[in-house]
């Protein structure tokens, strides 16, 4: 008779249990992105539409704290957040997206690890950056679950982030980095026991989106 294998590890998990909302912002308003930059373009009226849809569905989430990206995108989403239900938000700049523009350089996910060192000369460099973020993310998450142990958190930030934070918990390499997608104003839930064992709940939840994202996903290949 098969039994689940929880039953002899019997894992001791203690609550609390902390709650982590990765959201990625909206769609940014890439007409502005040379006048303005990057780091200050806003959002569209589009993403000003998926922001106010995201922020009723985390209304039943009970979120406790807020925290944002420096970016203007990420603070404006968090903001039609926290003016509908009274909260402040924390701004925390290690949140602020992550570049990577070399991702596009290693599609070979077919290869084992150790052909693809030897195969591609600049795979073992990038995988020492990957490293060097998913380090940074891991202390990052480390620092908000011992400050609010028990609560549910939202962290208002961007698609590169969220998928170091996702790949550092998997200890996925750059593949698994690069294989991960993470949809405008999408949630993805991250829940720590009182000891710090962690569980990737979900990722890309879009249900409180009326339009669902683009399914092209390899769009951003395109030149």
């Amino acid at each position: 008779m098969y039994q689940n294998p929880y039953i002899k590890l019997k894992p001791k998990t203690r609550k609390p249990y902390t709650y982590i909302y990765l959201i990625r912002h909206g769609n940014p308003d890439y007409t502005q992105e040379k006048d303005l930059g990057e780091h200050r373009m806003p959002l569209s009226e589009f993403g000003l539409k998926q922001g106010r849809l995201l922020a009723k569905r985390l209304k039943a989430l009970k979120i406790s704290k807020v925290y944002s990206s420096e970016l203007t995108r990420a603070q404006e989403t968090a903001r039609l957040f926290t003016k509908l239900y009274k909260k402040k938000i924390f701004i925390d700049k290690r949140l602020n997206e992550i570049d990577w523009l070399d991702w596009y350089r290693i599609p070979y996910f077919n290869m084992s690890e150790k052909r693809r060192v030897k195969k591609l000369k600049h795979y073992a460099k990038l995988d020492r950056k990957l490293d060097q973020m998913q380090t940074k993310t891991r202390r990052l998450v480390a620092d908000i679950y011992r400050q609010n142990k028990g609560r549910s958190v939202a962290l208002f930030c961007h698609g590169n982030i969220i998928k170091a934070i996702l790949s550092g918990i998997l200890n996925a390499d750059v593949i698994g980095f690069l294989s991960l997608e993470i949809y405008q104003a999408s949630i993805s839930k991250l829940v720590i026991d009182n000891n710090g064992f962690v569980k990737i709940d979900s990722i890309n939840s879009v249900s409180h989106l009326r339009r669902a994202p683009e399914e092209d996903l390899f769009i951003t290949l395109l030149d």
